[in-house]
């Protein structure tokens, strides 16, 4: 199941987060920053997920943003990467060719389009024409 699901730039700084539970932490800007920077500062040749005390750290890169999936550990690792593909590709779509911006300014939109693929932590669609329809 899903926990969160945060996108941050290269510099630490979220640009979109959402929690499908609430945490058991204090300071969820102290939380987001300590998991990007374990993101930003691994190597290129490791893979794309790792664990931490809590959670499975699924995460991809794309351009200068990364998008970052905290899930139970017995989540599948490949199918989370397939979802941030899909979600990054509707965003694609959506904005044609979304850059940092584009999340900043449209920040309900973004939240529009993952309410339409993930609700209460679960994947609901994985469809870009059926997620985009509602817009």
């Amino acid at each position: 199941m899903i926990r969160f699901f945060l996108i941050v730039n290269k510099s630490c700084q979220t640009r979109f987060s959402k929690y499908f539970y609430d945490l058991n932490c204090k300071d969820r800007p102290t939380f987001e920053l300590e998991i990007a920077r374990q993101c930003i500062t691994r190597k290129s040749n490791t893979t794309l997920f790792f664990r931490t005390k809590e959670y499975k750290i699924v995460y991809r890169v794309y351009a200068s943003l990364y998008f970052i999936i905290g899930c139970d550990f017995e989540d599948n690792e490949f199918s989370l990467l397939e979802l941030i593909q899909t979600f990054v590709e509707c965003l694609d779509q959506y904005f044609e060719k979304v850059t940092e911006l584009d999340l900043v300014f449209n920040i309900e939109k973004v939240h529009i389009i993952m309410d339409e693929i993930i609700l209460k932590g679960l994947i609901l669609e994985t469809n870009q024409e059926r997620v985009l329809s509602v817009q």
